[in-house]
């Protein structure tokens, strides 16, 4: 999915944030005024892989739940991959 759906949709505040991460100071979660930067850096920094750890860990989503669309986006780019690394070495 592409913020571009839901930038200023309820909590999108900027119009031109049309790609993940590309506005770091944008406040995507408005209840609780959570920024793109302290998600990404969460989602990056902790290996967060749920809409639910991203809530534990920045409370972002924790109001309206209105931002969870675009939470999903950001961990579909920043999450670490879900399936294990495979060695082709022997």
């Amino acid at each position: 999915m592409e913020l571009s759906q839901t930038a200023g949709e309820c909590a999108g505040s900027c119009r031109s944030c049309a790609t993940v991460g590309s506005c770091p100071d944008r406040v995507v979660c408005r209840c609780l005024g959570v920024t793109e930067q302290a998600i990404v850096t969460a989602i990056v920094a902790l290996g967060l892989r749920t809409v639910k750890e991203v809530r534990q860990a920045t409370e972002a989503g924790d109001g309206c739940t209105c931002c969870h669309r675009e939470l999903n986006a950001y961990l579909a780019v920043y999450s670490p991959s879900s399936s294990p690394a495979i060695c082709s070495a022997k």
